[in-house]
């Protein structure tokens, strides 16, 4: 059973990270992932760990901007082909494997977020940038507007994955902030300017998330960027995609 902890102890393990001026390693802090409440406000700890980024929004968001990293090598993996399905899927690298069912099945044909381009897109530029991972879906549509894309940053989870959704919209919105947009616009042969960048979660679908969009809407309203969660499931081996919600 894990540890209860105090309103004021979780606080405390956020604050380290714009102390240390750490905040693009603040989605891996396990207290991102604790469930339950706190043991002296009996607060859900995802909607305390909130309060306080809202409440210092503005230096988690001049902390992300300074994260920058333009990767000199292509964003755009061109040996990433090849077939998958879903119900075949099994043992380690799971969420990698769904992410290359999702794009085998997308890359073609376009689901709710229109087509995926790559998946797990590196944000490394050399070995020395530790702490970096991968986006796991970058996906592109067209917008109302004429000669306009919309550019979906994908985040996945696996289905019965422990991690919250406001661990999931924080790597997500991270990753957003590392990622250098001119120069993936470039690699994957698009337009940079007037098109929109979405922060998007994407998550199984009978995992329960939707219970925990409470707790995370107050950051979303404050993060100055379009955000959209979607959620996955799969029949007759083929990823079934749907949106949960969009600010």
């Amino acid at each position: 059973m894990p540890k209860n902890y105090t309103k004021s102890e979780i606080t405390q393990m956020v604050a380290q990270y714009f102390q240390s001026n750490e905040c693009k390693n603040l989605y891996k802090d396990k207290c991102i992932n604790f469930t339950g409440e706190t043991k002296d406000t009996k607060e859900n700890y995802s909607k305390v760990i909130v309060e306080y980024l809202v409440d210092h929004i503005d230096e988690l968001k001049k902390g992300l901007d300074k994260c920058l990293v333009t990767r000199q090598a292509s964003y755009n993996t061109d040996t990433h082909t090849g077939k998958s399905v879903l119900k075949n899927i099994i043992g380690e690298r799971r969420e990698e494997k769904i992410a290359h069912a999702m794009y085998c099945q997308y890359k073609d044909n376009p689901s709710v977020f229109g087509k995926i381009l790559d998946y797990q897109v590196p944000l490394k530029n050399k070995s020395t940038d530790k702490g970096l991972g991968k986006i796991d879906l970058i996906s592109v549509k067209e917008s109302s507007k004429p000669g306009n894309k919309i550019i979906y940053f994908l985040e996945l989870k696996k289905d019965n994955s422990k991690e919250t959704l406001l661990r999931c919209l924080l790597e997500a919105y991270t990753y957003s902030k590392i990622i250098d947009k001119v120069k993936f616009c470039n690699d994957f042969h698009l337009p940079f300017e007037n098109n929109e960048f979405v922060v998007a979660p994407l998550v199984y679908k009978n995992d329960g998330y939707e219970k925990q969009l409470e707790y995370v809407m107050p950051l979303v309203n404050k993060l100055e960027c379009s955000v959209e969660f979607f959620t996955w499931d799969f029949k007759s081996g083929e990823p079934i995609i749907e949106k949960m919600i969009r600010r």
